[in-house]
């Protein structure tokens, strides 16, 4: 084994994932932004039939 397959292989094993400090090959990661709210569970349906969304389209989520 190589230097660097043993450096992956630690890393793996520790449960880090590789990281690259490289930009130009791993741009850095953006965090993730929702277009719309989040719909909580005791909030009414998105559906609009009055219904609480747990009881409702969010049954079989």
């Amino acid at each position: 084994m190589n230097e660097n397959s043993t450096i992956l292989s630690d890393e793996l094993l520790e449960g880090n994932e590789p990281s690259c400090s490289n930009t130009s090959c791993c741009p850095p990661k953006s965090p993730i932004v929702r277009a719309t709210p989040k719909v909580g569970r005791n909030d009414p349906c998105i559906c609009g039939n009055g219904r609480k969304y747990k009881k409702c389209c969010g049954k079989n989520a």
